[in-house]
């Protein structure tokens, strides 16, 4: 039987991040004692796959929940659920998009590397994608990379130059590379730039992580273009290939990933096969906490 402590079990999927979760029907309620396992899987793996789970947008949000309060869908291009985004390749009518819709131009924010909801006061702690129509042949992954292990790989003197740097994260910068994207002009003026902090501590777990994203615009007190440049260092610093994870999605896969240490892309959008999954996305617990005078970097 599923969603007992005996049935489940975690493997590492990846030497640096990422976690397969088997055991487990995430379409029925789950005990305390094994969601806390999830929980702390979570905390220590940072991304969790999940096969086999055929959930509807309720039992998705249900389970979403039990992390945290979500956030409301920010987007009406996506939205059919206040708490659920339908991100897909298809139009209102259920055809392909064409290669220069609005729609997917939209979609192609996700190609570059970024944490989910940064651009926000408060950024989300973690991002549920379900995969409900996935390609049988046209690839479509998804990818991973560890900004734990990207700050902990750094040599401790570029540590030390990126205390107390803060970055302007604008989801109107990252959209505004690719085009508006079919976004309304007042949905992208509801968000306006928010500042964190390069370096932050888990709170989970307590331990330092870059806090970089795509949805950096600048560098309080940098020139942007040396900036923005930073940023770019950083993101290619983390996203060495050795230091990837690639899911290769299958049909009604459930990936979840922490949004606080985690940085992920669409490594393809299909242009010839239907590939349809919906995300629903946990509230941060507040501000970002950066790291302490006294904690050693």
């Amino acid at each position: 039987m599923p969603n007992t402590i005996a049935s489940l079990s975690i493997k590492p999927l990846h030497p640096h991040i990422g976690a397969l979760v088997n055991g487990v029907d995430l379409t029925q309620q789950l005990s305390e004692v094994v969601f806390a396992q999830i929980r702390a899987a979570f905390n220590q793996f940072s991304v969790l796959v999940f096969r086999n789970q055929a959930i509807n947008d309720e039992q998705q949000v249900g389970f979403s929940r039990r992390f945290n309060a979500l956030e409301e869908v920010s987007f009406s291009i996506a939205a059919q659920n206040p708490y659920v985004y339908h991100l897909s390749n298809v139009d209102d009518r259920g055809h392909l998009l064409g290669p220069n819709e609005k729609k997917r131009v939209f979609l192609k924010v996700n190609s570059r590397w970024h944490t989910d909801s940064s651009f926000k006061p408060i950024p989300a702690m973690a991002s549920i994608l379900s995969g409900r129509k996935i390609p049988s042949h046209e690839p479509a992954n998804t990818e991973f990379a560890s900004m734990r292990v990207g700050y902990a790989s750094l040599p401790p003197e570029r540590r030390k130059m990126l205390r107390g740097l803060v970055a302007i994260h604008h989801y109107g910068y990252s959209l505004g590379l690719f085009g508006d994207g079919g976004v309304p002009l007042a949905e992208i003026d509801s968000l306006p730039p928010s500042q964190h902090p390069l370096l932050r501590v888990h709170p989970e777990t307590g331990e330092t992580s870059l806090f970089v994203s795509g949805h950096i615009e600048s560098i309080v007190g940098m020139p942007v273009k040396e900036g923005r440049e930073l940023v770019n260092e950083l993101i290619a610093w983390c996203t060495r290939q050795e230091y990837v994870y690639s899911h290769s999605w299958e049909q009604d896969d459930l990936v979840m990933w922490d949004n606080r240490c985690t940085l992920h892309r669409a490594a393809v959008i299909p242009e010839r096969e239907i590939r349809r999954v919906h995300r629903t996305t946990v509230m941060g617990e507040g501000s970002i906490e950066e790291p302490s005078s006294e904690t050693t970097l």
